[in-house]
């Protein structure tokens, strides 16, 4: 059984700014919103909602503090998408947490790792077929 979709609380100030570092981050592979059925809540994807923001009062040193350690990859199709989505999260703001290259998780296992501006949450582009 795959994973249909997940949410993730965001703080309300905050909102915006992160629905905009994921979309920017992940723009290769035509992740955008595609439905706002609400003003606090937000599904994005590619062709369906997957991941699901909600806006929600709180603290944000509270928010960081739970989000810590929370690990989120995308699948890219070659090595290109795993560098632009480096390239393009770093200027959206977001903090280096493993720039592209081989992992030991496997041989081919290409990765990059970024920490979102907002939560801190560690965002991988992986492609298992190495940098082709």
């Amino acid at each position: 059984m795959g994973l249909d979709h997940f949410a993730i609380p965001v703080p309300a100030p905050k909102f915006e700014e992160t629905i905009k570092f994921l979309t920017t981050s992940l723009a290769f592979s035509n992740f955008k919103e595609i439905t706002r059925p609400i003003p606090t809540v937000v599904g994005l994807g590619e062709t369906a909602p997957y991941i699901w923001l909600s806006a929600v009062e709180g603290d944000e040193a509270e928010f960081k503090n739970v989000m810590k350690g929370m690990h989120i990859a995308f699948n890219a199709t070659n090595g290109e998408q795993v560098r632009q989505f480096h390239e393009a999260a770093l200027k959206a703001g977001g903090t280096c947490n493993g720039k592209p290259g081989i992992r030991f998780y496997h041989e081919k296992y290409y990765a990059a790792f970024v920490l979102d501006p907002v939560l801190g949450i560690n965002f991988e582009v992986v492609c298992h077929q190495g940098d082709i």
